[in-house]
């Protein structure tokens, strides 16, 4: 992850790890969470739905870019508000790639569901 440099991806700068504990390096993205713009009055009917239809095309970028650039593919597996950060732009940037899963292309991807907890994507 830390060599993925997409526009709508979070960078990952680097990571620390101790017997006691670890820590991740990632960019900081201001504006926070999607979630938290779309959950506050005032912020989610500043957010028009031009800002919405931009969000909605940066998060397909970083989608197809992490599906058809990376090698070998990565699958995000919890594309959720929460996971979706804006700068001060309103750019979005895809972050929290906790339960992500690198495909093998040349055998079966056989997997466990993984999602939000109380939101599951329908099949």
């Amino acid at each position: 992850m830390t060599e993925i440099r997409h526009r709508n991806i979070v960078n990952l700068y680097g990571f620390f790890s101790h017997s006691q504990f670890s820590f991740l390096v990632y960019e900081f993205v201001e504006k926070g969470s999607l979630e938290k713009i779309l959950k506050d009055d005032e912020e989610a009917i500043a957010f028009d739905w031009k800002k919405r239809v931009t969000v909605i095309k940066d998060v397909a970028n970083a989608l197809c870019y992490m599906h058809h650039d990376c090698s070998p593919p990565i699958v995000h597996r919890d594309i959720s508000s929460k996971n979706i950060l804006l700068d001060l732009e309103c750019v979005a940037h895809v972050s929290d790639f906790g339960t992500t899963k690198i495909l093998n292309i040349s055998s079966t991807n056989l997997t466990s569901f993984a999602c939000t907890f109380g939101y599951a994507a329908p099949s």
